[in-house]
C-alpha cells in the first residue's frame, strides 16, 4: 500500500546505489551493508511506493521506467540534503549565503570579471563558488541542482531550464603567419576550403561542434582530416607547426598568443558563439534572483576595449596588428548585451 510519509534518506541512497551499480554486491559494498540488507531495504521502499523500481533475479538487475524516474528525483533530494548541511555550516561560520555558478572554460574574460565583481547590498557576506566545465556538464549540473546558475554557450533546448541570451561573437580562425590567408582581414568558410581544420573536440561542446560541420556541408566546403583538441593552447601549437587552421572562440583567441600565429574573425551568417545565463526553471531562490538582476545590469554596460579587438598577430619584427572598428562588420564593432538580455527582468528565477 503506497504511503505519503516522506521517505528517509536511507531508502534514497539504496535506490541510487542499486541503479548505478545494477548489482546487489556493488550496492552493498558502496553502502557498507550486507546484500540481504540492501534487498530488504529495496523491498520496503517498493512497498511504500506501491510500484516496482527494479526487476531482479539471480542473474541480473534491471531498472524499470518508474525506477529510472524515481532515481532521478532521488538524486536531486540527496543533493539538496547535502546543500542544506553546507548552508547551515556556512551560516554557523558567519557566511550568510552562497551561490554555485558554472561557467565555460572559454568564457569571455570580461564576462568572467563582471561575474566575480557583482555585490549585493542585501547579501554582504555572499560567497560565490565558481566551477568551470564543458557545456554538457554545466547543463547536467543545473538539472541536478549542483549549480544555481551557469554561463553556457548554446545550451541545448530543455524545458527544465530558463535561459537568457547575454552576448554573441563570431568564431575566430588561427592561421600560420606565413599562410596566404594572412592578407585577409576577415575570413569565410570558403576561404578555408581544402585546409586542415583543427577543431575543439565534440565533448567540449557538441552543439557548436556539429554546427560548424553542418555549415560546411551546407556550403559544400571540403576540408582535410580535422585534428581534435581540448584546449586552445593545443590548437595554437598545431597552427604554429603548420598542421592546419584552428577554430577558436573569442575568449580563447584573447587568452592565448603565440609567435608565428595570426588570428582572423570568421564571417558567417550562422556561426556565432552565443552566451546564455541559465538556471533551472523551478529555481525560486530570492538570492539567485537578486544576483541575476545585478549581473544583467552590469553586463548591459560592457563594451569591448579597443586593444581587445581581434585579429591578433604577433610578429617579432612587425608592429602588433589590430583590426580597427572601421574594418569590422558593424555588428562586431561593439559587443554589448543584446536587447534580449533585458528580458531577464521578466524571466529571472521566481522568488516567493
Amino acid at each position: 500500500m503506497p504511503t505519503s510519509t516522506p521517505l528517509e534518506t536511507r531508502y534514497l541512497l539504496a535506490a541510487v546505489a542499486l541503479a548505478e551499480e545494477l548489482s546487489f554486491t556493488g550496492a552493498a559494498k558502496r553502502l557498507k551493508m550486507s546484500q540481504s540488507g540492501v534487498s530488504r531495504r529495496l523491498n520496503e521502499l517498493e512497498h511504500r511506493c506501491g510500484f516496482r523500481l527494479f526487476n531482479r533475479d539471480h542473474a541480473k538487475v534491471v531498472i524499470t521506467d518508474a525506477g529510472r524516474a524515481f532515481v532521478q528525483e532521488a538524486k536531486l533530494s540527496l543533493i539538496h540534503a547535502e546543500r542544506a548541511i553546507e548552508s547551515g555550516k556556512d551560516a554557523n561560520e558567519g557566511i550568510e549565503s552562497h551561490l554555485t555558478i558554472g561557467r565555460s572554460p572559454y568564457l569571455d574574460p570580461i564576462i568572467s570579471s563582471t561575474l566575480s565583481s557583482v555585490r549585493l547590498p542585501l547579501y554582504p557576506n555572499l560567497l560565490l563558488h565558481m566551477q568551470s566545465d564543458f557545456a554538457p556538464e554545466l547543463v547536467h549540473g543545473l538539472l541536478t541542482g549542483r549549480l544555481d546558475l551557469a554561463l553556457i554557450a548554446h545550451p541545448s533546448p530543455n524545458r527544465k531550464l530558463t535561459v537568457t541570451k547575454i552576448t554573441e561573437a563570431p568564431f575566430y580562425i588561427a592561421i600560420p603567419e606565413n599562410h596566404p590567408l594572412v592578407s585577409k582581414e576577415v575570413l569565410t568558410l570558403e576561404d578555408l576550403r581544402g585546409c586542415t581544420w583543427i577543431m575543439f573536440d565534440r565533448k567540449v561542446h557538441p552543439m557548436l561542434h556539429d554546427l560548424v560541420f553542418r555549415r560546411a556541408a551546407e556550403e559544400g566546403i571540403a576540408y582535410r582530416n580535422n585534428q581534435n583538441v581540448l584546449a586552445a593552447d593545443e590548437a595554437f601549437q598545431l597552427v604554429a607547426d603548420n598542421v592546419g587552421v584552428a577554430f577558436l572562440t573569442m575568449a580563447s583567441a584573447l587568452r592565448t598568443k603565440m609567435l608565428g600565429v595570426a588570428v582572423r574573425s570568421l564571417v558567417d551568417k550562422e556561426l556565432r558563439v552565443e552566451l546564455y545565463l541559465a538556471s533551472r526553471a523551478d529555481n525560486r531562490s530570492k538570492l539567485a534572483s537578486e544576483f541575476v538582476r545585478a549581473f544583467m545590469k552590469r553586463v548591459e554596460q560592457i563594451v569591448v576595449l579597443p586593444q581587445m579587438v581581434l585579429p591578433l598577430d604577433d610578429r617579432p619584427d612587425t608592429p602588433h596588428e589590430t583590426m580597427t572598428p572601421k574594418h569590422m562588420p558593424r555588428s562586431e564593432r561593439r559587443i554589448v548585451a543584446k536587447p534580449a538580455a533585458r528580458q531577464m527582468r521578466s524571466r529571472k528565477p521566481k522568488s516567493r
